[in-house]
């Protein structure tokens, strides 16, 4: 099939076109104009995605992978209403693109987005983009991220995950900084299982459907946080400060134990390849020295 990814340049959405290629998908990469460079990625198109001239891509295309967007609470937290025209003006624009040339779209969310209230401005927007999908005529894919994790993901490039920003320290020798409650969980998933869960409800043709991306197992930062201390032959110290952090952020963040991808690997085995890629690329390795902060990952 031929499939159009958005933010193509981004963690996601360089994952997802690289594994598509490797299945033997044609593959067409949008970027934003003038966004940021990532090290051995490129985009084949650039364009914003809210606009109307980018609903021409679609033209021969099966699919729309929608990683474009405001991934990052933090930022959704700054200026609201840019995560929401980022994550729901973009969104409703590649319907309308959609509808026209026949293709689906997958609009990849965040567990964040099913309570009720949203927690925050960051799962608020997601919610609405969410809405805009179920409300459109276009075949659209819905799918409820956890906290994704693994190769294209470097905190030197903005990254905010919690196991990205851990590699990051370990791997300079920077105490782990876990700010807030040390015991709260999230549900890490391997990047390439979620992005092959997907592939394969696209290729099934499942759309108009909501899925949870989830492997089911709860773990607290502080287990992940000694794990990733572990693959990195590091003996770095894991402070736990306490602190109080903004909404949304010092919750536990848990899927539903009877809705579990089929993982191809354990968040020990997940783990380890993550900090193994890190340490096999010399740019990221570099470039992580001047993001180090005193502060502690947060975010999904």
């Amino acid at each position: 099939m031929k499939v159009l990814v958005t933010g193509a340049t981004g963690f996601l959405g360089s994952r997802a076109s690289r594994l598509l290629e490797e299945h033997g998908h044609e593959v067409v990469r949008l970027g934003r104009p003038g966004g940021s460079e990532r090290a051995g990625v490129t985009a084949d198109v650039r364009s914003d995605a809210g606009d109307p001239a980018s609903r021409e891509l679609i033209a021969d295309c099966n699919a729309v992978l929608h990683f474009a967007g405001i991934p990052d609470p933090a930022r959704a937290r700054e200026d609201p209403a840019r995560a929401v025209r980022e994550n729901v003006g973009t969104t409703l624009n590649l319907l309308e693109g959609c509808l026209e040339h026949g293709a689906g779209l997958v609009y990849p969310s965040t567990v964040r987005a099913a309570l009720v209230p949203p927690a925050d401005p960051y799962a608020h927007s997601k919610r609405l983009g969410e809405e805009a999908c179920r409300l459109h005529e276009a075949p659209t894919l819905v799918a409820r991220l956890t906290s994704v994790y693994g190769p294209g993901q470097v905190a030197w490039e903005g990254a905010t995950g919690a196991i990205a920003s851990f590699a990051a320290r370990a791997l300079e020798g920077e105490p782990i900084v876990i700010v807030g409650d040390p015991e709260r969980s999230r549900d890490f998933v391997y990047v390439d299982d979620a992005l092959t869960a997907i592939e394969a409800r696209v290729a099934e043709g499942r759309w108009n459907e909501t899925v949870l991306i989830a492997s089911g197992r709860s773990t607290p930062l502080r287990i992940a946080a000694e794990l990733v201390r572990d693959a990195a032959g590091s003996s770095v110290p894991i402070e736990t400060p306490g602190g109080e952090l903004p909404a949304g952020e010092n919750e536990s963040y848990q899927a539903a134990p009877e809705a579990p991808l089929p993982l191809n690997l354990s968040l020990e085995e997940g783990i380890r390849r993550y900090v193994d890629w890190l340490q096999n690329q010399p740019a990221a390795q570099h470039a992580t020295r001047p993001r180090m902060t005193r502060k502690g990952a947060t975010r999904e």
